[in-house]
């Protein structure tokens, strides 16, 4: 603890005006949901000290709304001194806001608690809430339908801008291939999207991911496997310059929801109003089973209701690949129209 800190004496020696610690350990996609609160926190004037995992923290690079950071290692502090520890933290700072949990925890019941094992019902009337809404009322901000921001170096447009130039800007399809639970893997990704790409020979898919990922990639001379290939950042700005955005509910589906690309998800554990209300251009699909949507963290397949000939989780499976085919058809006739 001492490390941190030691940290945040210099960041409060460097700052100027009124300071805010905000404090957010998650995923990507958490983080690019935190975006707002950033945006607002700067416009109330306020020297906006961000308090996040390195990891995720690289997602906000570039984000003119943070003017210094508290690195946290993951796991460093143990979950017993987690209190303690943000209490000592915050102190010296004019405000704290601590939105650890505010979305795994408040609006996704984690495996192991008492709330995970509520009735189906009652978890939906508790979690059913706008993510970024409640993150907003959470930080204090009266705010329905707040937008994420992300931003980017001149480098990084650059570097998108060449592989659109390197397929000749045909229909570039972004395909995340699985999220961070294993219920965030669509197991019809390959017979879909190489159905896809023999039908339109205009079209070129470019997969990405995490190592893991590589399992389900495949080969196609218009397909790019590229999970593990590029940085997270260099996936996100290709959901600004792609036709077609498509995946579950991943930090990249996240990231897309800051452009008007065009998008389509595959919903698990979230409802659209969720995830995807305030989104713009987006096709929310998801599968007809009893457990959907079961607004839960899973951690063990053994609390996840799975298909008996696949073992994949049902909410996956029962999502049938003309649902995906028939929305992917609309988008790719749209934006053919336009360029006609």
């Amino acid at each position: 603890m001492d490390k941190y800190l030691r940290l945040r004496d210099k960041v409060l020696r460097r700052a100027r005006g009124k300071t805010v610690l905000l404090s957010r350990y998650g995923a990507f996609g958490d983080l690019i949901m935190l975006t707002p609160v950033l945006r607002e926190l700067k416009r109330e004037g306020y020297y906006v000290v961000l308090n996040a995992q390195g990891s995720s923290r690289n997602v906000l690079t570039c984000n003119p709304n943070i003017d210094d950071q508290i690195i946290q290692v993951r796991d460093e502090i143990h979950p017993d001194k987690l209190d303690e520890y943000w209490s000592e933290l915050s102190k010296g700072f004019d405000r704290f806001i601590n939105l650890n949990g505010s979305i795994e925890g408040d609006l996704l019941k984690t495996e192991g608690t008492l709330e995970f094992s509520l009735l189906k019902e009652k978890r939906h009337e508790l979690c059913n809430k706008n993510y970024i809404d409640h993150t907003m009322k959470l930080a204090g901000f009266d705010i329905i339908g707040a937008q994420p921001k992300l931003f980017f170096s001149k480098a990084e447009h650059k570097w998108a801008r060449s592989i659109l130039k390197r397929i000749n800007h045909k229909y570039l399809i972004l395909w995340s291939l699985s999220g961070s639970s294993y219920h965030k893997a669509w197991p019809y990704t390959e017979y879909v999207a190489t159905e896809f790409l023999d039908a339109h020979p205009d079209t070129h898919v470019i997969t990405v991911g995490d190592l893991a990922c590589k399992l389900l990639e495949w080969e196609h001379p218009r397909t790019y496997s590229w999970s593990a290939n590029i940085t997270i950042r260099k996936a996100m700005i290709l959901t600004q310059y792609a036709n077609l955005v498509i995946g579950t509910e991943t930090g990249l589906l996240n990231a897309a929801s800051c452009f008007d690309t065009p998008k389509i998800v595959m919903l698990s554990h979230s409802t659209e109003e969720n995830l995807t209300k305030h989104w713009r251009n987006v096709e929310a699909v998801n599968g007809n089973t009893h457990c959907y949507p079961c607004h839960q963290l899973h951690y063990s397949k053994k609390s996840c209701p799975l298909n008996s000939a696949t073992q994949t989780p049902l909410c996956m499976t029962m999502i049938r690949p003309e649902q995906v085919l028939l929305r992917m058809e609309k988008f790719y006739k749209e934006s053919r129209r336009k360029v006609a």
